[in-house]
């Protein structure tokens, strides 16, 4: 009787335990999408392990790295030798370096212990939609920057 009773409460603990996303998709996500979706998906696993306050911390340190990232591109834009896959190759690169100091143990313990992940395919959903986004802010700082561009 006291099997069952464990294992009804491991069943019920497993329930709970929310998904949360792997270093390989957080890595994945943000070569593709960007810092925005590296944002969210860090922040999503911050929630999951119920670290409210630092999920909103990675939301401003996504958009400020955002910034960074146009900033970097409006600069090198006009450089014809430079290689444009190490943008995006810097900031996946640390941003898994992040997420693995940061969030390494927690989610290899989560995983270890039985818990769920999301798959690739929903990180790269989310990646879309964060590339969506970027787009819009890009967009909108056109606008207002030099509205003559975009005629």
């Amino acid at each position: 009787m006291t099997h069952y009773i464990q294992a009804e409460d491991e069943i019920q603990f497993q329930v709970q335990r929310p998904k949360i996303y792997t270093v390989k998709s957080i890595r994945v996500a943000t070569f593709l999408f960007g810092p925005l979706a590296a944002g969210y998906l860090v922040s999503q696993n911050y929630r999951a392990f119920d670290q409210r306050d630092k999920a909103a911390v990675t939301w401003v340190i996504a958009g400020v790295v955002l910034m960074v990232v146009i900033l970097v591109v409006s600069l090198t834009i006009n450089i014809e030798r430079f290689p444009k896959f190490i943008i995006p190759l810097a900031y996946a690169w640390g941003t898994t370096l992040l997420v693995q100091n940061l969030q390494g143990q927690q989610i290899n313990e989560h995983i270890a212990t039985g818990g769920k992940t999301f798959t690739i395919w929903r990180a790269l959903l989310a990646g879309l939609i964060c590339l969506v986004a970027t787009l819009l802010i890009l967009y909108t700082i056109i606008i207002i920057v030099e509205p003559e561009a975009l005629v």
